[in-house]
């Protein structure tokens, strides 16, 4: 059975799965969850140290323990004109923002 195009247009995304980012320069972490379908970028500026200025890249899922606590949350934003350029494209296109958890608990 073949999918519509408008499913297969769709982010394939990790609803609910939670990844770990670990920075190259000061090899601290931070957990995310994916609160929607959608595309979340392999790297990010680090967000584990205050001032550092690393790459954090993501571990591709690979997360032996789904129930461990997310400290940041991939979203998709309702309110898109407030956006940078940048971000208003990678939405578009059916990315997801970062930002820290709003309940720092477990999201199943």
């Amino acid at each position: 059975m073949m999918k519509s195009d408008a499913a297969q247009a769709e982010p394939e995304g990790f609803q609910g799965k939670k990844n770990i980012y670990v920075c190259e320069k000061c090899k601290g972490h931070i957990v995310t969850v994916d609160l929607e379908r959608g595309v979340t970028p392999f790297m990010v500026d680090c967000r584990a140290t205050h001032g550092c200025k690393g790459m954090m890249k993501s571990s591709m899922y690979r997360v032996f323990d789904q129930e461990i606590r997310a400290d940041h949350e991939w979203y998709r934003p309702t309110a898109i004109q407030t956006l940078s350029p940048w971000e208003r494209d990678h939405v578009s296109r059916g990315g997801l923002l970062l930002r820290k958890a709003k309940h720092l608990s477990v999201v199943k």
